[in-house]
C-alpha cells in the first residue's frame, strides 16, 4: 500500500503508519497522577447479577437480542479487561533499564506481593480480567483471563508444517489450561497478515504466488489468480480450521476468541472465513489521527471502514465482538508520545478519560460487544521501549507504579454501568 512505512509493535500488535504524517506531541514535564487511586469496591462484573446456565467454563449466550459472556457458574459477564499487566514489562533501549521493574522491587518484598496488590487495585478500579500480553501465569489463579498463542508460522498455511506447528503449539500451551475455568478464552494469534499492512505492501496472493511451483501455497494461489478477496478468503479458511482444531483436540471447552484484527484492516472474506470456526470475533480498535482512515480506505477499498459501533463487521461475521486492544494517550504524562505517530495525542488526563468513557460507552451500548481490553497497564518508558522505540503514555500508572487518578476515577466511573443499559 502506497504510504506505508513503518510499523507499531506491542507484543505482536501493529498498525499501518502513513509517510505524510508526523507526530506532533507537546511535552510537558508534570505527570498526572496520583498515589492513591480510586477507593471503592466494584461487582465482578456489570450484570453480574443474572443467573444463567452454569457450563463451568466461559461461554457465550444471546438474550433479548444482547451477546454475553457467561461466567462458569453462570452469571452473565462484560468482560473490562487490561493488557499487559506484567512485573517486567518494558525496558528502556537507551538506558538498558525497566523503570517499572525498578519501581515495585523497592514497593513490594515479592512478585507475589505485587500481584495480589495489583489484582486489588484493578478490581478496585472496577476491571475484572487480565487481558493478552500478561504474566497470565501469575494471574490465572487471582482474576478471569485470556491467553494469546501464536499459532502461525512460515510463509505457506497450506503447507503440512502449518498443521504441525499448530498441533505443536495446542499440545504445549492449550493442553495444561484445558481445563482451566479462569480462563476465558483463546486468542490464536495477534494481528497475523492477511493484505497490505505494516509488513508488506502487497496483496496476500501475490506473497503466495511469488512461492516456489508446487508448493502447496503457490498451488492454491494459481487457482486464485485475478481474485485476490477469493484467495483471502481461501487462506484465512484454512488458518481458521488448523488451528480451530489443534486447539479443540486438547480443549472442548474454552472459547476461540480470533486474531485480534486491527480495526482498519479487516475484509469481508476474512470475516467469512472465521465465522464457521470463532466463537468471538476479536478486534484491535485504536482511534487514528485525522485523515488517516480515510486515506487506508482510498488506497485499499477491500479493508471495511468500522462503523464506530462495530455493527458493519458483527453485520458479517454474526459473532460476538471482543475488544482486544485500544488504548488514548495525553501529552501532560511526561512522556515523548513520539512513537507511533498515527495516534492522536490527548492535551491532558482529563480529555483521556473523556476519550476512554465515550469509547466504552460506545461498546456499552453495541449489543454484539462482550468486552474491552485496555492497552496498557505499565506507561511505556521514556527513552522508548527496546525493539521499536514506544514512548507513549497508553498506562493506566506510570513506571512509578503510580496511578493515573483522572484515568482510574473515568474507569471505575464506567464500571458501575451495566452494558446496554
Amino acid at each position: 500500500m502506497p504510504g506505508i512505512v513503518a510499523t507499531r509493535q506491542a507484543g505482536n500488535r501493529g498498525v499501518l503508519v502513513g509517510a505524510s504524517f508526523a507526530a506532533t506531541a507537546a511535552v510537558v514535564t508534570v505527570p498526572a497522577v496520583d498515589a492513591h487511586g480510586a477507593t471503592s469496591a466494584l461487582p465482578a462484573s456489570p450484570g453480574a447479577g443474572v443467573r444463567l446456565t452454569a457450563s463451568g467454563f466461559f461461554r457465550t449466550e444471546k438474550r433479548a437480542g444482547r451477546w454475553w459472556l457467561v461466567t462458569p457458574d453462570g452469571h452473565r459477564f462484560y468482560s473490562s479487561g487490561v493488557d499487559h499487566v506484567s512485573a517486567d514489562p518494558d525496558t528502556d533501549r537507551q538506558t538498558g533499564a525497566c523503570p517499572y521493574c525498578e519501581a515495585i522491587a523497592a514497593q513490594y518484598p515479592s512478585t507475589e506481593a505485587w500481584a495480589n496488590a495489583t489484582v486489588e487495585r484493578l478490581q478496585r478500579w472496577g476491571f475484572n480480567t487480565i487481558g493478552a500480553f500478561s504474566d497470565s501465569a501469575t494471574f490465572a489463579a487471582k482474576m478471569p483471563y485470556t491467553q494469546l498463542l501464536d499459532m502461525a508460522s512460515g510463509d505457506d498455511w497450506f503447507a503440512p508444517s502449518f498443521v504441525t506447528n499448530a498441533q505443536n503449539v495446542a499440545a504445549s500451551q492449550v493442553a495444561p489450561l484445558a481445563d482451566d475455568p479462569n480462563l476465558i478464552g483463546w486468542y490464536t494469534d495477534s494481528e497475523p497478515h492477511w493484505g497490505p499492512d505494516w509488513r508488506s505492501s502487497q496483496l496476500v496472493l501475490d506473497d503466495y504466488l511469488a512461492l516456489p511451483a508446487g508448493t502447496p501455497g503457490r498451488t492454491v494461489a494459481d487457482r486464485h489468480v485475478g481474485d485476490p478477496n477469493g484467495f483471502v478468503y481461501a487462506l484465512a479458511h484454512r488458518y481458521f480450521q488448523v488451528t480451530t482444531a489443534a486447539i479443540h483436540k486438547w480443549d472442548p471447552h474454552h472459547l476461540i476468541l480470533g486474531v485480534k484484527a486491527p480495526a482498519q484492516l479487516i475484509q469481508r472474506e476474512l470475516l467469512l472465513a472465521a465465522r464457521p470456526y470463532v466463537d468471538v470475533f476479536s478486534i484491535d480498535d485504536y482511534r487514528l489521527i485525522p485523515g488517516l482512515a480515510r486515506s487506508i480506505h482510498r488506497s485499499e477499498p477491500q479493508y471495511l471502514a468500522p462503523a464506530a459501533d462495530l455493527s458493519n463487521i458483527e453485520a458479517i461475521v454474526e459473532k460476538p465482538l471482543l475488544i482486544g486492544e485500544y488504548g488514548f494517550r495525553a501529552a501532560d504524562s511526561g512522556l515523548p508520545n513520539t512513537w507511533p505517530p498515527i495516534f492522536p495525542v490527548y492535551p491532558t488526563q482529563a480529555r483521556r478519560a473523556a476519550m476512554y468513557k465515550s469509547f466504552v460507552a460506545t461498546m456499552y451500548r453495541s449489543p454484539w460487544v462482550v468486552g474491552d481490553a485496555w492497552f496498557e497497564y505499565v506507561d511505556e518508558p521514556a527513552g522508548g521501549r527496546t525493539g521499536d522505540g514506544e514512548d507513549s503514555n497508553w498506562g493506566l500508572v506510570n513506571v512509578a507504579n503510580m496511578p493515573y487518578r483522572t484515568m482510574v476515577i473515568a474507569a471505575k466511573a464506567m464500571h458501575t454501568r451495566e452494558p446496554g443499559a
